[in-house]
């Protein structure tokens, strides 16, 4: 499934907007929808931070969505206010406002009860989980990462004895 286009603020304040400026070949994507999910989030965030030191071509982000300004939810509702968010130590953070109910829709989320974790490439989530880190998500996680780069360092050498018709989508099947 493509990822919807979706403008997020950094923790800079700068404007980032999702998938488009997603820098790694492969991005991870924790997304919450209140703040008190933190802990949830932060059950990711020191594994994320290795597989990133790893892996170059691998990223990892934290976006907490909040409810949208459309009249069906007080602004502050479900979360932290953007400046909050801001403020907030993680570099890695994005926040946007949306209407949460369509963008659980849309990605095919069973509600902001729980977190979730979305592998992407190239705008397209491939993989995702939902709730904290655990050793079978984690290894599945650092195996499809392993496998893209050894897909793509093929592509790098085509004089590689191994098979270079493999793509990512092969192995992610």
């Amino acid at each position: 499934m493509d990822f919807p286009r979706l403008p997020t603020r950094d923790a800079s304040g700068n404007k980032v907007v999702l998938p488009d400026d997603l820098a790694g070949g492969q991005n991870l994507l924790l997304i919450s929808f209140d703040r008190r999910q933190q802990s949830l989030v932060g059950s990711w965030r020191g594994y994320a931070n290795e597989l990133a030191e790893t892996y170059d071509h691998f990223e990892y982000y934290e976006l907490l969505v909040l409810g949208g300004r459309s009249g069906m939810v007080p602004p502050m509702a479900g979360g932290m206010t953007p400046g909050a968010a801001r403020s907030r130590p993680h570099e890695n953070a994005l926040v946007t406002r949306v209407d949460k109910t369509a963008l659980q829709r849309r990605l095919g989320l069973l509600g902001e009860g729980d977190i979730y974790a979305m592998l992407i490439e190239d705008g397209t989530v491939v993989r995702q989980a939902a709730g904290v880190l655990t050793p079978k998500t984690g290894d599945a996680l650092e195996n499809l990462l392993v496998k893209w780069r050894e897909a793509n360092a093929d592509w790098a050498n085509p004089g590689s004895t191994t098979d270079s018709t493999n793509n990512t989508s092969d192995v992610l099947d």
